[in-house]
């Protein structure tokens, strides 16, 4: 009889284990469901100009002349504009590259694949491609406008760029006939920070 008891014991201990286990895997999986949500191209239904922008708060920093933009672009800024919390080192201006079209499908068609080529941590932001086999980011973009503006020094989230080579947008967005590309370190953040400014133009307050 003893050793049913124990044998029962035992049993009772291990499933509780094996059940405390369990909800500890769920805990992890609703962290890592309360991610950013974030919708990559999205239709607003509304053309949008860099007044609208301006109208929130956006600060241009740098337009790119006409005879410089890319087939189907109208125009293109690179800017900053206040986020409504502070990083790590206390910042709350966070840039962001605008890239406008004629309209939605002419951003997705035309703007896609130069926006990603720009972004993420394998971006291609040299003016020229090297053969250097210990270069960072070796190809050379495929649009040779607002370079500077799209890289960044490791570690001090400066603008010079000089030997800087890391990509400052981590992805963007297609929103309406305007293509975002936000800063980021990475993924999570440059969605937080798209977001927070598409929000803004949908007049969504944020504190």
């Amino acid at each position: 009889m003893k050793k049913i008891v124990v044998s029962f014991l035992l049993i009772f201990l291990f499933l509780t284990i094996v059940a405390c286990g369990g909800s500890s895997d769920s805990s992890s999986n609703a962290s890592s469901n309360a991610a950013v949500i974030f919708e990559q191209i999205e239709d607003s239904g509304e053309t949008y100009t860099i007044d609208d922008f301006i109208d929130i708060g956006y600060k241009k920093g740098k337009a790119v002349k006409e005879s410089k933009l890319m087939d189907g672009m109208i125009n293109a800024y690179w800017g900053f504009w206040k986020v409504p919390y502070k990083d790590w080192s206390g910042k709350d201006m966070i840039d962001y590259e605008l890239r406008f079209f004629n309209s939605h499908l002419d951003a997705i068609s035309m703007g896609e694949n130069s926006a990603d080529l720009r972004t993420g941590e394998n971006a291609q932001i040299r003016k020229k491609s090297t053969n250097d086999p210990k270069a960072v980011h070796p190809i050379g973009a495929d649009w040779p406008e607002l370079l500077k503006e799209a890289r960044e020094c490791q570690g001090d989230g400066g603008h010079h760029t000089g030997a800087c080579i890391i990509p400052k947008y981590a992805d963007y967005k297609i929103f309406g006939n305007v293509i975002i590309l936000g800063q980021g370190a990475d993924l999570e953040e440059s969605h937080k920070n798209i977001n927070l400014i598409v929000d803004g133009l949908k007049g969504v307050i944020t504190e």
